[in-house]
């Protein structure tokens, strides 16, 4: 869609301006012309086909326009959406969104009218946030239905909304929420300025414009949350946070974020306190599980045989006789094996990939045991360390303590014992140094703040705590 400069101004001759038009989308079979005469004077109007409502551009455009006996053009469509431009390069970009150009013989301008297109999806539930109790809608790809989803639950005249267009060749919009009352304006200004600044030509992914808005990009750690459900969205605006929504993704983004929101939930708040609390500490549980199992049966098998009890002792000894390699390289190999049957499961069909799950397992197991490449305790220690690690709720943090898992591992063969508290004494100074748009990731461990830290691991009634909305951002 390029012209030279010239080229984009437009012409009082209808024919000149639709011939350029034509050259802008170099003749493309899609473009299509209708021609009319509205009062005795010559009129055209150019639309593209796949991504115009052909009946609503005939009943709102076309019908109005042969029917007309007197007006102003602009008084004659039905039409709320209606632009004047005055050059062909906003013409064309306005075309590839949906909009038909109305021409006029004798007029230095376009009108633009919105007819385009729209594929209509159903609300589904969330595939990877399922819950018991509340609510199953979930988002969608199209931006415009998930901000009505939240509307029809935040109906608050503070919810604030901005718009931006990304990618010069291939426009991708994105939307910003966030309650005016409540959120941090440094914040929110931060976050449109590193949103301006993306000068990609063309936008393949969203994640391509939200991978700039991360503050440290060599961290493991996720620093942002996504989520397809409209409730949980909601209760972080009322929190004071930010909600990015970008069209073609079915996921809203939140921002800032800090460690602990990783680890909750919307059933969380749909059952009763205790159940809520318990729950979630099984959740915590799971991250220590998931980083530290391996490393700890590693060390113990190479360094510390002493810690165990003499009957465990000699059944350890016994799973391990004739298995020739090191317990690391067990670790490394039946980890890579679960990866492999998790990516196949999700690239195959569902029928199929159920099945895979459950026979490649099996076989896989037990007969790498038979073969003698992998002892059964390690098969035990490796399975539990998957369960745990498929508990959490954030996919981005999954993925962030398997990684951080390797290199424990790596340490607790050098150095046993002192190895991984060595690795857990830098893990934890990376978390309390790092930072997410001024909030403390590590928060309310860093900043200590005692009262914080019970409501975080806590699920107590709203009543005993009451939070100001500078607390509620970093909780």
């Amino acid at each position: 869609m390029e012209l030279p400069q010239d080229s984009f101004q437009i012409s009082t001759e209808i024919k000149t301006n639709m011939r350029k038009l034509f050259d802008c989308f170099h003749s493309s079979d899609d473009i299509r012309t209708r021609e009319f005469r509205l009062q005795g004077v010559q009129g055209a109007i150019l639309y593209l086909n796949a991504a115009t409502n052909r009946d609503k551009l005939q009943s709102d455009v076309l019908r109005p326009l042969l029917e007309s006996k007197e007006g102003l053009l602009e008084d004659i469509l039905p039409i709320l959406d209606i632009e004047l431009v005055s050059d062909l390069e906003t013409v064309a970009a306005g075309m590839l969104q949906g909009k038909c150009a109305i021409l006029l013989d004798q007029r230095m301008d376009i009108i633009l009218a919105d007819v385009g297109a729209s594929i209509e999806r159903s609300i589904a539930e969330s595939q990877n946030e399922q819950v018991i109790r509340g609510s199953h809608e979930g988002f969608v790809d199209d931006a415009e239905i998930n901000v009505q989803l939240i509307h029809r639950r935040l109906k608050n005249p503070n919810l604030v909304e901005r718009d931006f267009t990304l990618g010069a060749q291939s426009p991708t919009g994105v939307k910003l929420l966030y309650m005016s009352e409540l959120a941090d304006l440094n914040v929110v200004n931060e976050v449109i300025a590193r949103l301006l600044t993306n000068e990609d030509v063309f936008i393949k992914s969203p994640g391509q414009i939200l991978n700039r808005l991360e503050n440290s990009r060599w961290s493991l750690f996720p620093q942002m949350l996504y989520t397809e459900r409209p409730d949980t969205t909601v209760s972080h605006l009322l929190e004071g946070r930010v909600v990015l929504l970008v069209d073609g993704s079915s996921f809203a983004v939140i921002l800032p974020v800090t460690f602990f929101m990783f680890f909750q939930i919307a059933d969380d708040f749909n059952v009763r306190w205790w159940s809520g609390t318990f729950f979630r500490f099984l959740r915590f549980i799971s991250v220590m599980i998931g980083m530290a199992l391996p490393s700890v049966y590693i060390s113990i098998v190479s360094n510390h045989f002493e810690v165990l009890p003499i009957d465990l002792l000699f059944s350890l000894k016994a799973s391990l006789e004739n298995i020739p390699f090191n317990p690391l390289i067990e670790a490394l190999f039946m980890i890579t094996v679960l990866e492999l049957l998790r990516e196949a499961a999700i690239r195959l069909p569902k029928s199929i990939s159920s099945t895979l799950s459950i026979v490649g397992g099996l076989v896989i197991g037990s007969e790498v045991v038979n073969a003698g490449l992998v002892s059964t305790t390690m098969i035990v220690v490796i399975s539990l360390t998957a369960v745990a690690s498929f508990s959490l709720p954030s996919h981005e943090m999954r993925l962030a303590v398997r990684l951080v898992s390797f290199p424990i591992m790596i340490a607790s063969l050098l150095l046993g014992f002192a190895g991984i508290a060595f690795s857990f004494s830098l893990l934890f100074m990376h978390l309390s140094k790092l930072e997410t748009y001024g909030v403390p990731y590590f928060y309310p461990f860093t900043p200590f703040q005692p009262r914080r830290i019970l409501t975080t691991l806590i699920q107590l009634p709203k009543r005993i705590f009451r939070r100001k909305a500078s607390d509620r951002r970093m909780s």
